[in-house]
């Protein structure tokens, strides 16, 4: 098989090559793969460096990623992701789209995950100030706040109250600028529901019940029941309950199972 791709890479076909190759790193965590790791690792990655744009690559990887991530290889995991990002960090650099800022935005979120599976808080965080520094250069302020927002997070999940303080206030400000829909307004109420968190862990309770509060005004449906479960526990000085929708950190979840769409929840918009 790998016979087949290098055919393909020597005629140019990268399309066709990436999807030997994904097919083959998809039968790999199961064991129905005869071909080793290492092999397809290195020839995968020789795809990459044939053609460090190709989108059929970026895909390739994300395969590729997702397969490490399932043997749990995350060190191997990130090698791969990294290169995604090279992938989309290059298109943009090339020509920003809308659609290629926000696969790199899907690139960084799958790279994220790799190094949130390490412990590896700083480096997600770099991840977070990247996607801010694209956004902010393309005036995608909606985006600025969302990647405010998840560096608040990681902060709290850190124990940096006061740095977390500064990225969820300046988050706020960004989105309270813009002009509001239903969605931006519903990323801000998530804002607010982390302010909530983040004033609990401060020990202001009557503070934290209000943040919850306000984000009632535009949460609906079970994120709307998560977030009136905090403020009661906080209104009854109980622990905070667990929550599935509105968790502490969108931001390099693991990416273990069935694709993410590479627009969801990473704060993309058009920029013009």
């Amino acid at each position: 098989m790998l016979s087949v791709v290098r055919s393909r890479m020597m005629k140019g076909e990268v399309d066709q090559a990436a999807e030997v190759l994904g097919v083959l790193w998809a039968a790999l965590p199961s064991g129905r793969s005869e071909i080793h790791r290492t092999r397809l690792h290195g020839v995968s990655l020789e795809l990459a460096d044939r053609f460090p744009m190709a989108e059929s690559v970026s895909t390739l990887l994300y395969k590729a990623t997702v397969a490490y991530g399932q043997m749990d290889d995350f060190p191997a995991a990130t090698t791969t992701a990294s290169r995604m990002v090279s992938v989309w960090r290059a298109r943009c650099q090339s020509g920003p789209t809308d659609e290629a800022l926000c696969r790199h935005a899907h690139a960084l979120d799958t790279l994220a995950s790799t190094y949130r599976a390490r412990g590896m808080r700083e480096a997600v965080a770099g991840c977070l100030v990247e996607l801010v520094e694209w956004h902010f250069t393309y005036g995608n302020s909606v985006g600025v706040a969302w990647a405010l927002r998840e560096l608040g997070a990681l902060a709290i999940l850190s124990g940096h109250l006061e740095g977390a303080s500064t990225k969820l206030i300046r988050a706020d400000e960004l989105y309270a600028d813009c002009a509001e829909d239903s969605e931006i307004a519903s990323e801000r109420a998530e804002c607010h529901v982390l302010l909530g968190r983040l004033a609990r862990a401060k020990g202001r309770l009557h503070v934290a019940e209000q943040w919850f509060n306000k984000a009632l005004e535009c949460l609906k449906d079970g994120a709307a029941e998560e977030a009136r479960a905090l403020r009661d526990a906080t209104r009854g000085g109980q622990p905070l309950p667990s929550t599935s929708i509105l968790v502490v950190g969108e931001f390099g979840l693991p990416i273990w199972g069935p694709p993410r769409a590479p627009s969801v929840g990473l704060g993309v918009r058009s920029v013009g």
